[in-house]
């Protein structure tokens, strides 16, 4: 017979599980408001300090001046040289004849050429005008391109000009008392050019914005072959070594100009740095500094325009954020005053001893540790004004009988949070130059920066001592 199945079922009473569910609703709000919290708050930025070189310079392009003029012929005819390009000259110096009918430059052309060669001086002007133009040349400056080939014309043209000098009393026999044939003098001193741009007038009342737009050399070769007209240029006469540099300014840097009297100015095209004596002034709402020379304007005779660096300030150490630097204020006390801990936690640790008193009156010594941020020529060190109260007294353990000193000189210094070991540390920076972003300090001090040290980028959102996550 089947044994009969127990149908009786017991029901067991549920218990309520409110209280849980409100238990998890708070912990995953809680979590909620810690992402939120982590996406909104500002975090803690670290910066690797490294060793670099930071120079506050202007980069600007100026538009040279000098004290020069373009001579015109005073009669037609064939012009031949018998100066090189940038030759100084003086009054009596013969620059160029004019051959009204021709006849000489026939003469001239039978002058046996055949023995002239590049000397090594010509040969590095050859080579230099090259490499420069191979090394700044560019699609879109078709000008580069024309001063190039003016710059190799002159080089073999003043080779024409230094043998027809050799030959020019053959031509003057030859010529004898020809009406035709006549030899010009320079009349004044100074250095010759065979170009014009036609800016020889050019001052500083007369500049305007206009002239800072292009910027680009626009050099006419003046000894060209063939006849002249009375009245055409023959060449370009520079009276004075004496030259200047005008260049546009932003308000920021005419500011900065107008403190100075003279500065250097580094020179691209040769890297040649020359001191200016430094002019500014205003023209039309305009900002001007005019840069005077007093030397090397032969270097530029064929350039108006010059790329120029001007070098207000630059040093050299570790470079660190301007955002990171923070102010602490310090004790100033002699160094004797700084002893050795003795105690079990105190033990090898630096500090000072503050006298301090018990309920009863009686005098006791406190040793309080204290981390030496800097210590200055005169051999007093800067430790935390923190750690004890101001007016306190302390004590030189090598003499406890005599040495005792009031603390009272309080100041205040700069420097960063270190956190090469994970926390806040403040340590000192000796401060060599800063502009509004970076700042250069000083590297080698045992008590400054080094190498590839981290500090904290940002160090408003955390305090001193704090651990950094």
């Amino acid at each position: 017979m089947p044994r009969r199945k127990n149908r009786k079922v017991v029901k067991m009473k549920r218990r309520n599980s409110y209280l849980m569910g409100v238990l998890l609703c708070l912990f995953a709000i809680y979590l909620v408001v810690l992402f939120v919290q982590s996406l909104t708050r500002e975090h803690v930025s670290i910066y690797e300090v490294n060793q670099k070189q930071i120079a506050d310079n202007e980069h600007l392009r100026g538009i040279i001046l000098r004290n020069e003029e373009v001579v015109t012929a005073k009669k037609s005819g064939y012009a031949n040289y018998y100066v090189g390009e940038g030759a100084r000259l003086s009054a009596t110096t013969t620059v160029y004849s004019i051959d009204a009918d021709g006849t000489a430059v026939e003469k001239a052309s039978a002058v046996d050429t055949t023995n002239m060669t590049l000397s090594e001086e010509d040969t590095r002007n050859v080579r230099g005008a090259i490499s420069n133009f191979r090394n700044n040349f560019n699609l879109s400056d078709y000008s580069s391109i024309i001063n190039f080939r003016y710059n190799i014309e002159n080089t073999l043209l003043e080779l024409s000009d230094v043998n027809l000098a050799k030959n020019l009393s053959k031509m003057k026999k030859v010529s004898g008392s020809s009406a035709s044939f006549e030899l010009v003098k320079a009349g004044k001193t100074g250095i010759i050019s065979f170009c014009s741009d036609g800016l020889e007038d050019l001052t500083v009342d007369k500049i305007t914005s206009e002239h800072f737009k292009e910027m680009k050399d626009g050099w006419k070769q003046l000894r060209a072959g063939g006849s002249i007209d009375s009245g055409d240029a023959v060449y370009r006469l520079v009276e004075s070594e004496r030259w200047s540099l005008v260049v546009s300014l932003s308000q920021e840097q005419f500011v900065k100009l107008a403190e100075t009297e003279t500065i250097p100015v580094k020179i691209k095209k040769d890297e040649n740095v020359l001191r200016a004596t430094v002019r500014t002034f205003t023209s039309n709402g305009k900002y001007y500094a005019n840069l005077l020379f007093d030397k090397y304007m032969i270097h530029y005779l064929n350039n108006r325009y010059l790329d120029i660096e001007i070098q207000f300030d630059s040093a050299e150490g570790l470079k660190i954020p301007v955002s990171s630097i923070v102010k602490k204020k310090c004790y100033v006390i002699p160094e004797e005053y700084i002893t050795e801990g003795d105690g079990k936690t105190t033990s090898g640790k630096k500090g000072v001893a503050v006298i301090t008193y018990t309920k009863s009156g009686e005098e006791q010594l406190d040793f309080v540790p204290a981390e030496i941020y800097w210590k200055d020529e005169k051999n007093n060190v800067y430790i935390d004004s923190a750690l004890f109260a101001q007016g306190s007294t302390i004590m030189n353990a090598q003499n406890s009988v005599s040495s005792r000193m009031q603390v009272t000189n309080v100041a205040e210094i700069e420097g960063v949070y270190n956190c090469n070991q994970g926390y806040c540390r403040f340590q000192y920076i000796h401060k060599l130059y800063e502009n509004k972003e970076y700042a250069i300090v000083e590297k080698g001090n045992r008590y400054s920066l080094s190498n590839f040290d981290h500090i904290v980028l940002n160090p408003e959102i955390i305090g001193e001592d704090d651990i950094i996550y």
